[in-house]
Formats: structure tokens, sequence, C-alpha cells
């Protein structure tokens, strides 16, 4: 069997991708070496190890890395989570912020959020369109922190940003991940960001042809 399809098969990963992830990180052990080809074929009798903490969605890994990079997060914030998926963000989140909730569109991730939810005493979600769910709703105080990572097209996302800015406290930091796509220039869109009352601190590249900005509430 496939070293990939059996990581799946005896439920040390919940789907073949991340297992195929951990793999090619060098996160995976077969009889005390390291094997990063995710088709190598193995026995029943073959020992495997893996890496503690790898079975997370795509978007935790994402937000650690931004998180390590520039601290957007602090401890005992109020976070608000638009477009939470399968909960990447939320769970990450949730190891150091004292609430979390996440705003989530599509019910095709109602399982795993649900999960997370059972699992994080912090975390919450709700489901709806960030564009009609009134912000009273979404958070009765401000919060400490917003983040944002909608697959929606650049000024799509702005727009949404737009709405839920009066949740965020003065000072309060965000980050929004912008899909650029195929567009290379930025510029317009930080533009657009800092017109809408923020300073961007920071921004960030990545190879998914995202950018990541940083930016505080002025």
């Amino acid at each position: 069997m496939r070293l990939d399809a059996y990581l799946v098969e005896t439920g040390l990963f919940k789907s073949r991708g991340r297992a195929k992830t951990a793999i090619l990180n060098g996160s995976v052990r077969v009889d005390g070496t390291v094997v990063k080809k995710p088709s190598k074929d193995i026995s029943a009798d073959s020992e495997i190890d893996v890496d503690e903490g790898l079975d997370m969605p795509r978007g935790y890994f994402k937000l650690k890395r931004i998180q390590d990079e520039t601290g957007v997060i602090s401890l005992g914030d109020r976070v608000l989570d638009l477009g939470s998926s399968a909960g990447g963000f939320l769970m990450m989140a949730s190891e150091i912020a004292s609430s979390v909730k996440g705003v989530e569109f599509s019910r095709d991730f109602d399982t795993e959020l649900g999960k997370v939810v059972s699992e994080k005493e912090n975390v919450s979600v709700m489901f709806g369109d960030v564009f009609q769910i009134p912000l009273d709703e979404m958070s009765p105080e401000p919060v400490d922190v917003i983040l944002s990572d909608m697959t929606l097209e650049p000024m799509d996302s702005l727009a949404a940003l737009e709405r839920v800015l009066p949740l965020l406290r003065d000072n309060g930091k965000l980050l929004q991940v912008i899909k650029m796509g195929k567009e290379k220039n930025s510029k317009p869109i930080l533009a657009k960001v800092e017109s809408l009352g923020v300073r961007v601190l920071d921004v960030l590249d990545s190879e998914r042809q995202e950018i990541y900005i940083i930016a505080q509430k002025t």
C-alpha cells in the first residue's frame, strides 16, 4: 500500500493531502528512516512514526507562519475570523487568544468546524454571509484582531473587511489575505487598505499567489 494512503487508512491523518504534505516535509519515518515519497510502497509490518501535531488544516500552518513572523495575535486577544473554512485559523488562534469567533458562508465545512468547536472551549462559529450578518451578531463587543481569508476577488475581500472594521477596537490589528492570482502589482490593494483607516505594518509574500497584509486600525 502507498505510504500516504496507509497514513489515512490507519487514522493518522484525515486526508491524503495532509498525509502527503507531512511526508514531503520529512515528518514521517518508516522503520526509523525518513521517507519523502508519498507513493512509497509499505507493508503492514512496517513501523511508522509521525511527528506530533501535523494533522491540521492547511490554514493552521499558514497562520502559524504569519504569527511567527509578525505576532499579529497577542495573548488574551479577542479574535474574529472571516472565512473559517476547515478551521485552521481558528485552531491556531485559539492557542493564543482568549476567544475566537469564526464566520463561514459554506455549510460544506459544518463537520470540520463542529469538531473544532467541540474540542476548543474558546472557539465559536456562525454560518452566514459576512455582507449580511448584523455586526452585533458577529461580535457584541469590539475585537482585538480580525483575520480575513476568504475566497473572493481582492476588492471584494476588502469590501468585506470594510464592513466589519467597526468591530475592531482602536489600535486593533488585522490580517487580510489577498488572492492575487496572476496580478503582480499590490500597490492599488495596499492603497485601498490604507484608505479604510488602517495603517499597513507588514506585507508577506507567499508561494500560493497570495499576499498577507498586517495592518493596525488608527
